[in-house]
């Protein structure tokens, strides 16, 4: 009888068993198919840094190379920047001071695969010389930066190829009143101490913040539009000349205007302008 009742039992459990057992292989499957399909997340089980961090800790690095490198291109000063293996002929510091970087910064980027990068450094130098050196680095998946190698000298970054904005002179019936508009705003623009003090010349519900004299108006070289329309709203390109009151240095600037009629001119905005 006891027999019987244990086969009864196995006959119950048995299908039991498969059953949990082939839940089990479900569930593996579900889940590796959910591994696969599901994105990647940013800092894996790595522990990386995020794109943005790794960015900008490679350029700090960069940077601080640059610097050591040219003031002191010794073994003994450079060996804690190197990955592992890595060595340098030694080289020797400059003579004056002068030749040593007085700022330095990150001015191009290029990605070579395998967590290798080439950034470029703009070295300024106190003797008033830029230096370009490519530094080769890698990141490791902790976030950590080395240099694989000396960096290089080389050329300063070529100038951007596209084609320059083509201002014109002022167009149509309207251009002396825009003209007369740009004469007045200009020294209340570098001289007034408050906005307000603009809010005769400025289109209704403009804000422009005045420099307040942080710079001295010299004079007014000369005023053209960008595009050839007649219309009611233009932006100009005004280029004046003004001094530093602490220096007596005077500099060429150029700035943008967008002005609009409303039964007359007004200025709108303001922003700097390349000459």
């Amino acid at each position: 009888m006891k027999a019987k009742t244990n086969s009864s039992v196995s006959s119950i459990l048995r299908p039991l068993g498969r059953l949990a057992i082939w839940s089990v292989v479900g569930l593996l499957l579900v889940r590796g198919l959910g591994a696969v399909l599901a994105p990647a997340q940013a800092g894996g089980p790595s522990g990386g840094a995020a794109s943005g961090e790794g960015d900008q800790a490679s350029a700090a690095f960069a940077v601080r190379f640059a610097r050591v490198y040219l003031s002191d291109p010794t073994p003994q000063a450079l060996t804690p920047f190197l990955a592992e293996g890595v060595t340098l002929a030694g080289g020797r510091p400059p003579d004056a001071v002068t030749a040593e970087p007085a700022q330095a910064e990150v001015s191009a980027t290029q990605d070579i695969g395998d967590g290798r990068e080439v950034l470029t450094v703009a070295c300024e130098l106190r003797d008033a010389r830029t230096l370009y050196l490519a530094v080769p680095i890698v990141r490791s998946g902790a976030g950590e930066v080395a240099a694989l190698g000396a960096p290089s000298i080389v050329a300063a970054p070529g100038l951007a190829g596209a084609d320059p904005e083509r201002p014109q002179p002022l167009a149509g019936p309207d251009a002396a009143s825009i003209q007369a508009l740009i004469v007045k705003f200009a020294p209340e623009y570098l001289g007034a101490s408050e906005a307000s003090d603009l809010g005769y010349l400025l289109a209704p519900g403009a804000s422009v913040q005045p420099l307040a004299g942080a710079v001295r108006f010299v004079s007014l070289i000369r005023m053209r539009q960008l595009g050839s329309g007649e219309g009611p709203r233009r932006t100009v390109l005004a280029d004046v000349r003004v001094s530093d009151p602490a220096s007596g240095a005077v500099y060429p600037l150029a700035y943008r205007l967008e002005v609009v009629r409303r039964g007359r001119w007004y200025v709108e905005a303001i922003e700097g302008a390349a000459a």
